[in-house]
């Protein structure tokens, strides 16, 4: 074997040993492609996620090792539910893939909960959406911002198959429609220059020559 190819499997053991550790991880967008680590690009392209492509149908020993579970363990109903609201309000353009989708809110994922419970929302609902939002941004399933109160699907959804993202677009037809969503930051408009802004003395001899 040639000094160059054991040098790539050793550079590939090493990433592979890293993402055991912590699972996805956020990398510079110059780092080298590794073997069997899918990269998701950031939306404003400033990094990429390293995710493991799982073989299919592996099973949880796998998936433990890899340090990802199917979904958070802890409460997984409610988990998974949280989940799938997130993806209804996150992946709107149904037509593209689901990474990296758009930003939610609470908000919405609490209007669309109380709409699945078919109840007003309880004093309750918010301790379990935010426990649910917490597991899975540990999972690395979603980006949640805490302090914004605003979510973005997390790069392991895109390890999603077509056979995956057909079944969620099926769901997602079955949950309520979040309303819109009122970001933290909003597009500023762009100042005009005062120099394209018509002037006014200009204006007025080309008035006074009209008159004449």
């Amino acid at each position: 074997m040639s000094t160059e190819a054991v040098e790539r499997r050793l550079y590939n053991a090493l990433w592979w040993a890293k993402v055991q550790s912590a699972g996805p991880l956020e990398v510079d967008p110059d780092t080298p492609a590794v073997a069997g680590l899918t990269r998701a690009a950031a939306p404003d392209g400033s990094a990429v996620w390293l995710v493991p492509t799982l073989p299919s149908g592996a099973g949880h020993g796998v998936l433990d090792e890899l340090d990802a579970p199917p979904v958070a363990v802890e409460q997984p109903n409610e988990t998974a539910r949280i989940l799938a609201i997130c993806v209804a309000c996150c992946w709107t353009d149904r037509s593209a893939p689901a990474w990296p989708g758009s930003r939610g809110t609470l908000a919405q994922i609490r209007s669309v909960y109380a709409g699945m419970r078919g109840r007003p929302e309880q004093s309750s609902d918010l301790t379990l959406i935010i426990g649910s939002l917490r597991r899975l941004h540990a999972t690395h399933w979603l980006l949640w911002d805490d302090k914004a109160g605003e979510v973005r699907l997390g790069p392991r959804v895109i390890t999603w198959t077509a056979a995956d993202l057909s079944t969620l677009r099926d769901l997602c037809r079955h949950l309520p429609e979040p309303p819109p969503p009122v970001l933290s930051t909003q597009a500023v408009a762009e100042p005009v220059s005062e120099t394209a802004l018509p002037d006014a003395t200009a204006r007025s001899a080309d008035e006074e020559e009209a008159d004449d």
